[in-house]
């Protein structure tokens, strides 16, 4: 069974395919600002992906701003455990807005949804060694993809038991408002995602099916703006993870 990204950008955003992402090109550097094509960046990821024996199944790319941004999603062939499969996220920029990231995390089949995680995390700056730091950085970031799909596979199992009362619940959505994870306008659709889950696998009342509430809610961000969503996903894994022990 596969998966499928599906950004549908606004805000100016727009999907592309890799020959018009081939068609961007990097302004002239500074004395201190070395900015790189999209398309290398991406091409140094999936390199070292493809070298270490992750496959990529898909790619969905994303360009704004006058195509000065860049948001990639890579779709691996690499289960997680049932019903989930890893995924990275790759961005550039070459207007100063943002340095150079990678992060992974697991995509969920039944429903699409997608969160990252801080625990394999790279940014490095636009500098006249960025590239080869950032090439280091992949590198090892990929080296440790297998022992972070473990971590992940036990996270998750642990999650899916964790069971939680609807005031535990309501106690997790609230702070996840507080701290700005997610907004007014999102509040209420965390809320009734928890309440009334459109997918079976997530009727168990549990910290997975809480997680999976949050990022149904947040699809509309990951498609309009997938760095915020990025952002976003990270700290919400944050707040919800279970002990492991």
């Amino acid at each position: 069974m596969t998966t499928q990204t599906n950004l549908c950008l606004h805000r100016g955003s727009r999907l592309v395919n890799r020959d018009e992402l081939d068609a961007i090109d990097a302004p002239p550097p500074t004395a201190t600002w070395f900015p790189l094509r999209h398309s290398q960046v991406l091409d140094t990821v999936r390199s070292t992906l493809e070298a270490s024996a992750f496959h990529v199944e898909r790619a969905q790319l994303s360009l704004s701003q006058n195509d000065a941004r860049f948001f990639g999603i890579l779709d691996l062939a690499t289960a997680v455990g049932h019903g989930t499969t890893l995924a990275v996220g790759i961005r550039n920029s070459v207007d100063k807005t943002f340095p150079l990231g990678f992060c992974a995390g697991c995509r969920v089949f039944v429903c699409d949804n997608l969160a990252f995680r801080s625990e394999l995390l790279v940014v490095r700056k636009h500098t006249v060694n960025g590239m080869v730091r950032f090439q280091e950085a992949i590198a090892s970031a990929v080296q440790g993809l297998s022992q972070f799909r473990e971590a992940e596979a036990h996270r998750i199992k642990a999650m899916q038991q964790f069971e939680l009362s609807d005031v535990r619940a309501d106690s997790l959505v609230l702070r996840a408002f507080e701290t700005g994870i997610v907004s007014l306008r999102k509040f209420p659709e965390v809320v009734s995602a928890w309440r009334n889950p459109v997918h079976d696998e997530f009727a168990d009342r549990t910290l997975w099916s809480l997680l999976n509430a949050f990022t149904g809610a947040l699809n509309t961000v990951r498609v309009g703006n997938p760095q915020q969503f990025a952002l976003q996903t990270i700290r919400l894994n944050a707040l919800l993870s279970p002990p492991l022990n």
